[in-house]
């Protein structure tokens, strides 16, 4: 996922910057005062604020659809995890929220580099 981020910030030119990083909220805002930029999703309360201002958002899911085997490989790999999931609902009500942000689903890294190839091209 990283070195899509890393793709995607660079046929955009503006920074990638994970959530993760900011140190405080006032990061946040300093961060949604650029013209653009890249961020990861995982925290609440700065991606509200950031996505007041954003323009789009895309959804890279990990995995292909593949097996079933599969499906139920990478679910338990998840169960045992120390991190939780996050909380991805937010996504299903971006048209009512913010019908101004494009919203683009990506299903896998097939799809995201095809993508990413036709932005840059």
């Amino acid at each position: 996922m990283t070195s899509f981020l890393e793709r995607l910030a660079a046929v955009l030119d503006v920074p990638l910057v994970p959530l993760a990083e900011l140190a405080d909220p006032s990061d946040a805002d300093h961060l949604a005062s650029f013209d653009g930029w890249v961020t990861t999703s995982e925290y609440d309360d700065p991606r509200a604020l950031l996505l007041d201002r954003a323009d789009l958002v895309v959804h890279v899911t990990h995995e292909e659809p593949g097996t079933l085997r599969g499906l139920v490989r990478r679910t338990v790999r998840r169960m045992r995890a120390d991190g939780s999931e996050p909380d991805l609902t937010w996504l299903a009500t971006i048209s009512e929220s913010h019908p101004d942000v494009a919203f683009t689903h990506l299903a896998g890294p097939t799809a995201a580099a095809a993508w990413l190839a036709a932005l840059s091209a």
